[in-house]
Protein backbone atom coordinates (compact mmCIF):
# COMPACT_ATOMS: atom_id res chain seq x y z
CA UNK A 1 0.00 0.00 0.00
CA UNK A 2 1.07 3.59 -1.04
CA UNK A 3 1.12 6.42 1.89
CA UNK A 4 -2.01 8.05 2.03
CA UNK A 5 -1.91 12.15 2.09
CA UNK A 6 -4.91 14.23 1.91
CA UNK A 7 -6.14 17.47 -0.10
CA UNK A 8 -8.26 20.23 0.43
CA UNK A 9 -10.72 20.27 -2.88
CA UNK A 10 -11.14 23.23 -4.94
CA UNK A 11 -15.26 24.45 -5.56
CA UNK A 12 -14.20 22.46 -9.17
CA UNK A 13 -13.54 19.30 -7.36
CA UNK A 14 -16.76 18.61 -5.83
CA UNK A 15 -17.49 16.17 -8.78
CA UNK A 16 -15.92 13.12 -6.20
CA UNK A 17 -17.89 13.99 -2.99
CA UNK A 18 -20.84 14.20 -4.83
CA UNK A 19 -20.12 10.39 -6.38
CA UNK A 20 -19.26 9.36 -3.04
CA UNK A 21 -22.48 10.50 -1.25
CA UNK A 22 -24.33 9.62 -4.19
CA UNK A 23 -22.93 5.35 -3.81
CA UNK A 24 -25.52 3.24 -2.51
CA UNK A 25 -21.94 0.79 -1.34
CA UNK A 26 -20.32 3.77 0.09
CA UNK A 27 -23.16 5.06 1.66
CA UNK A 28 -24.67 1.96 2.94
CA UNK A 29 -23.16 2.62 6.52
CA UNK A 30 -25.75 5.63 6.71
CA UNK A 31 -28.98 3.79 5.52
CA UNK A 32 -32.02 3.36 7.41
CA UNK A 33 -31.80 6.37 9.89
CA UNK A 34 -34.27 9.11 10.61
CA UNK A 35 -31.76 11.66 8.80
CA UNK A 36 -33.34 15.14 8.07
CA UNK A 37 -30.93 16.61 5.28
CA UNK A 38 -31.62 17.54 1.96
CA UNK A 39 -31.37 14.79 -0.54
CA UNK A 40 -31.13 11.79 1.86
CA UNK A 41 -32.76 8.67 0.82
CA UNK A 42 -33.49 6.21 3.70
CA UNK A 43 -33.11 3.36 1.85
CA UNK A 44 -29.98 3.60 0.01
CA UNK A 45 -28.07 6.17 2.86
CA UNK A 46 -27.24 8.45 -0.23
CA UNK A 47 -27.26 12.07 -0.40
CA UNK A 48 -28.25 14.14 -3.65
CA UNK A 49 -26.51 17.24 -4.14
CA UNK A 50 -26.50 19.23 -7.11
CA UNK A 51 -22.65 20.10 -7.98
CA UNK A 52 -23.85 23.95 -8.00
CA UNK A 53 -25.24 23.06 -4.06
CA UNK A 54 -22.15 21.58 -2.90
CA UNK A 55 -19.94 24.56 -5.03
CA UNK A 56 -22.15 27.64 -3.73
CA UNK A 57 -23.39 26.01 -0.34
CA UNK A 58 -21.63 23.26 1.30
CA UNK A 59 -18.22 24.71 0.01
CA UNK A 60 -18.14 27.75 1.92
CA UNK A 61 -19.51 26.11 5.04
CA UNK A 62 -16.56 23.78 5.46
CA UNK A 63 -13.79 24.78 3.79
CA UNK A 64 -13.44 28.50 4.10
CA UNK A 65 -13.93 27.77 7.97
CA UNK A 66 -10.24 26.11 9.09
CA UNK A 67 -9.32 25.18 11.79
CA UNK A 68 -13.03 25.79 12.69
CA UNK A 69 -13.68 22.58 10.70
CA UNK A 70 -11.37 20.85 8.74
CA UNK A 71 -12.28 18.40 5.31
CA UNK A 72 -10.17 17.01 2.96
CA UNK A 73 -9.97 14.00 0.07
CA UNK A 74 -8.22 11.44 1.04
CA UNK A 75 -5.67 10.30 -1.98
CA UNK A 76 -3.72 7.36 -2.37
CA UNK A 77 -1.83 6.50 -5.88
CA UNK A 78 -2.57 9.75 -6.99
CA UNK A 79 -6.44 9.40 -6.73
CA UNK A 80 -9.25 9.84 -4.29
CA UNK A 81 -10.50 7.22 -2.31
CA UNK A 82 -12.23 8.95 0.16
CA UNK A 83 -12.54 11.94 2.11
CA UNK A 84 -12.23 12.79 6.04
CA UNK A 85 -13.27 15.69 7.95
CA UNK A 86 -13.84 17.28 11.76
CA UNK A 87 -15.92 19.78 13.09
CA UNK A 88 -17.31 21.51 16.39
CA UNK A 89 -20.57 19.36 17.32
CA UNK A 90 -21.59 21.57 20.73
CA UNK A 91 -18.45 20.91 23.14
CA UNK A 92 -16.12 18.64 21.40
CA UNK A 93 -15.36 17.77 17.62
CA UNK A 94 -17.23 15.44 16.11
CA UNK A 95 -15.40 13.89 12.81
CA UNK A 96 -15.83 11.25 10.11
CA UNK A 97 -14.45 9.43 7.93
CA UNK A 98 -15.52 7.94 4.54
CA UNK A 99 -13.31 5.37 2.23
CA UNK A 100 -14.81 4.68 -0.91
CA UNK A 101 -15.95 0.95 -0.76
CA UNK A 102 -14.03 0.14 -3.48
CA UNK A 103 -11.34 1.01 -1.45
CA UNK A 104 -12.09 -0.49 2.00
CA UNK A 105 -9.37 -3.37 3.59
CA UNK A 106 -6.39 -1.49 2.42
CA UNK A 107 -5.70 0.25 5.48
CA UNK A 108 -6.16 3.86 4.25
CA UNK A 109 -8.68 4.79 7.21
CA UNK A 110 -6.24 3.99 9.61
CA UNK A 111 -3.60 6.15 8.06
CA UNK A 112 -6.00 8.90 7.44
CA UNK A 113 -7.02 8.91 11.15
CA UNK A 114 -3.31 9.14 11.98
CA UNK A 115 -3.05 11.86 9.68
CA UNK A 116 -6.19 13.98 10.41
CA UNK A 117 -5.02 13.82 14.31
CA UNK A 118 -1.43 14.81 14.00
CA UNK A 119 -3.37 17.91 11.56
CA UNK A 120 -5.90 18.61 14.02
CA UNK A 121 -3.89 18.36 17.51
CA UNK A 122 -0.38 19.74 16.06
CA UNK A 123 -1.31 22.15 13.55
CA UNK A 124 -4.98 23.11 14.47
CA UNK A 125 -4.66 23.20 17.91
CA UNK A 126 -7.90 20.92 18.44
CA UNK A 127 -8.06 19.44 21.90
CA UNK A 128 -10.24 16.55 21.05
CA UNK A 129 -11.69 14.39 18.16
CA UNK A 130 -15.29 12.02 18.48
CA UNK A 131 -17.23 10.10 16.75
CA UNK A 132 -20.34 7.95 17.22
CA UNK A 133 -19.56 4.22 15.85
CA UNK A 134 -22.45 1.68 16.18
CA UNK A 135 -21.41 -1.77 17.78
CA UNK A 136 -22.35 -3.84 14.28
CA UNK A 137 -19.64 -1.45 12.73
CA UNK A 138 -16.74 -3.56 14.59
CA UNK A 139 -14.02 -3.39 12.10
CA UNK A 140 -14.64 0.48 12.23
CA UNK A 141 -14.64 0.54 15.89
CA UNK A 142 -11.34 -1.75 15.85
CA UNK A 143 -9.05 0.80 13.72
CA UNK A 144 -10.22 4.11 15.70
CA UNK A 145 -9.27 1.68 18.79
CA UNK A 146 -5.66 1.37 16.94
CA UNK A 147 -5.48 5.20 15.95
CA UNK A 148 -5.40 5.81 19.64
CA UNK A 149 -9.64 6.31 20.57
CA UNK A 150 -10.96 5.14 23.28
CA UNK A 151 -14.57 4.26 23.99
CA UNK A 152 -16.33 6.68 26.48
CA UNK A 153 -19.13 6.14 28.26
CA UNK A 154 -21.32 8.36 26.05
CA UNK A 155 -23.29 6.59 24.14
CA UNK A 156 -26.50 7.96 21.97
CA UNK A 157 -29.41 5.28 20.80
CA UNK A 158 -30.78 5.87 17.04
CA UNK A 159 -33.37 4.39 15.68
CA UNK A 160 -31.97 2.49 12.20
CA UNK A 161 -34.31 0.20 10.30
CA UNK A 162 -37.01 0.38 12.81
CA UNK A 163 -34.73 -0.93 15.11
CA UNK A 164 -32.82 0.51 18.57
CA UNK A 165 -29.14 0.26 18.22
CA UNK A 166 -26.67 2.05 20.79
CA UNK A 167 -24.09 3.91 19.35
CA UNK A 168 -20.50 4.34 21.12
CA UNK A 169 -18.52 7.73 21.64
CA UNK A 170 -14.98 7.28 20.73
CA UNK A 171 -12.56 9.67 21.75
CA UNK A 172 -8.75 10.94 21.41
CA UNK A 173 -7.60 14.06 23.22
CA UNK A 174 -4.56 16.09 21.73
CA UNK A 175 -3.09 14.80 25.58
CA UNK A 176 -3.20 11.44 24.52
CA UNK A 177 -2.09 11.92 20.95
CA UNK A 178 1.08 13.16 22.72
CA UNK A 179 1.22 10.75 24.70
CA UNK A 180 1.04 8.19 22.92
CA UNK A 181 3.45 9.64 20.08
CA UNK A 182 6.08 9.08 22.59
Amino acid sequence: MSKIYFKVPSKDEMLYRQKLMMDPETMDYNAGYDIDIKGYDYETGTIKRTLKELKEDWYSKWIDKEPEKYFAYIYANNEPVGEIYYYPDGDVNGMGIIIEAKHRGKGYSYDALMELERIAFEKNDINELTDLIPDYRVAAQKIFKKAGFIKTNVTKEYTRFGKKEVVNQLLITKEMYFKNRK
